[in-house]
């Protein structure tokens, strides 16, 4: 078994050849993608798996191996910091170390991270998603730009309501205040954003379906449709996740342990993983507080006197996104 580490650029790869020994055998430099078959034509004969740090670059290199059934993995850059460390940083030292790590950890001596590389359907799905958040932040904040401008300039909101989703409200403002062309400027952006909003999440309500991952997700008060296929674009398959915790763990909801002596603390979530998946959880969680009577909804209000409405709402979607787990294992939708 011969086991090759890849240091991925932009533009370059340098790849390393370790021998099952752990003896490094061969050093590859390519220039550019096309030159991936180098690997390949070199391994000719051998059987070989590859290794790389995840980033950006290297989609299209673990996808390359993949499409010729080459075993490829890709390591969180967290597990390999002996690499972001060290003070013989080369293209050549890095990819060496890395088809070390890879050897090492193939024979079991090594725990490392491995992160999930999406199918390009799976990525482009969660690119549409991650778009709409994108842009309903936008929205949010240029509703607070022209609410700011408006107090500066002592500008009263139309017959009180300050709601800038409303159609009305938005038309009111701008026929109150024909000569402020700052004003029309940001509202003719907002109107802008929202249509942009509204043509996506049209698109997303199109993907998937009549996928049963959907329909579960959708039984549970506080997710709308919409909000079920963001949710899966990044969950994916939740048997990737071997238990409720891994997800958890993988997504940022589970907090800091730190051990000292014979005591245990506990601090805050860890915030790792995709802050997109997080800010969903607490937007459906807080919903479902609101508007069902749960397990969840009763720990949420056990919580909320001693940690206060952040920390309490973090802590009850840690304990939807269990819950979610569950029911996508189980194939059963929501009950309260």
């Amino acid at each position: 078994m011969r086991y090759i580490g890849l240091d991925v650029h932009k533009n370059n790869i340098a790849a390393c050849v370790i021998a099952d020994n752990g003896k490094p055998v061969k050093i590859i430099e390519i220039p550019n993608r096309s030159g991936l078959s180098e690997i390949s034509g070199y391994m000719k004969n051998n059987n070989y798996c590859v290794m790389m740090e995840s980033s950006t670059y290297v989609y299209d290199v673990y996808r390359y191996f993949e499409s010729i059934g080459i075993e490829a993995h890709v390591a969180h850059a967290k597990g390999l910091r002996m690499i972001t460390s060290s003070d013989k940083k080369t293209d050549k030292n890095d990819a060496e170390t890395i088809g070390r790590y890879l050897r090492l950890w193939k024979k079991g001596e090594l725990e490392l991270s491995m992160a999930y590389i999406p199918t390009k359907e799976e990525a482009e799905l969660k690119d549409i998603c991650r778009l709409k958040e994108e842009i309903s932040g936008k929205i949010g904040d240029e509703a607070r730009r022209i609410k700011s401008h408006m107090f500066r300039n002592s500008e009263s909101f139309p017959g009180g309501n300050d709601n800038l989703a409303v159609n009305k409200v938005r038309a009111g403002i701008a026929d109150a205040y024909p000569n402020d062309q700052v004003l029309l400027s940001r509202l003719r952006y907002l109107e802008d954003l929202r249509k942009e909003s509204f043509q996506i999440s049209e698109m997303i309500m199109r993907m998937l379906p009549k996928d049963r991952n959907v329909e579960i997700l959708v039984s549970v008060p506080g997710i709308a449709r919409q909000t079920a296929v963001q949710i899966m674009s990044m969950i994916v398959d939740v048997k990737r996740f071997g238990d409720p915790e891994k997800m958890c763990s993988y997504f940022g909801l589970v907090p800091r342990v730190r051990n000292s002596g014979e005591k245990e603390y506990h601090g805050r979530m860890t915030k790792n993983g995709d802050k997109m998946m997080r800010a969903i959880m607490e937007r459906v969680t807080l919903s479902h507080v609101l508007h069902c009577d749960s397990t969840i909804t009763v720990f949420y209000k056990r919580k909320l006197p001693e940690m206060g409405q952040k920390k309490a709402l973090i802590s009850a979607s840690r304990k939807m996104l269990t819950m979610i787990h569950s029911l996508l294992t189980n194939d059963k939708t929501f009950r309260a």
